[in-house]
């Protein structure tokens, strides 16, 4: 009866030593597996990081060489800039009214000159010749501009017609009629070209036969 107790306690003192045996085995397991977790996470968290900064590059790069081809054709072709604006000088001549809307046709108007600095540049690039302008009156009426606003007066207008153009004194005016060349302006928006195109216009078939204008009921 004894020897049956005896033995009866080694067996529980041997389980109770295998199983104080197996919870640090559980326990490094445990351990071994939160770290490889941990490291997984740590390189797939490098692992994004690197393909977001290589992806910042790439659009960086993209976005420069997108900027500088829109930079340089700001203007399009035949059109020079100047202080935000593109300025295109004709070649042709022709009648203050078809002169602005050959402007019109091409998203412009006649310049509208702002400040003596863009008086400056334009009577610097217009040659000897003459240039129509986009200030026009009424016959004892003040200059007005394109759109029919009254003009600042920024700089003198000589002459007693009713529309102006710039020669190589400055500005004068003469009728509506006679012909010379023109400058059309617009804002520099930013386009941006697949490739230059060179165009031509035939401005000697555009708008045929007489135009008219309100500058027409204006007695001679």
């Amino acid at each position: 009866m004894h020897d049956g107790n005896q033995l009866k306690k080694d067996s529980e003192a041997v389980e109770l030593t295998d199983s104080s045996n197996l919870h640090p085995r559980k326990h490094s397991i445990t351990n071994t597996l939160n770290r490889l977790l941990v490291l997984c996470i740590i390189i797939l968290l490098i692992i994004i990081v690197i393909a977001i900064l290589v992806g910042l590059l790439v659009t960086g790069r993209k976005l420069h060489r997108i900027s500088s081809e829109c930079l340089e054709a700001a203007c399009p072709e035949s059109w020079i800039g100047f202080q935000r604006k593109c300025f295109y000088f004709s070649d042709d001549f022709k009648n203050w009214t078809f002169s602005q809307r050959f402007c019109d046709s091409h998203g412009a108007d006649l310049v509208q000159v702002e400040t003596i600095q863009e008086l400056n540049f334009l009577l610097r690039y217009k040659g000897p010749y003459d240039h129509w302008i986009g200030l026009s009156r009424e016959l004892g009426q003040p200059w007005k501009l394109i759109n029919g606003t009254e003009w600042s007066n920024c700089f003198p207008i000589r002459g007693g017609g009713e529309c102006a153009y710039l020669n190589d004194k400055g500005a004068s005016s003469a009728r509506h009629y006679t012909e010379r060349k023109w400058i059309c302006s617009k804002p520099d928006t930013l386009f941006c070209w697949p490739a230059r195109h060179h165009f031509s216009v035939n401005t000697t078939s555009m708008f045929p036969g007489k135009i008219s204008s309100p500058m027409d009921r204006v007695e001679i």
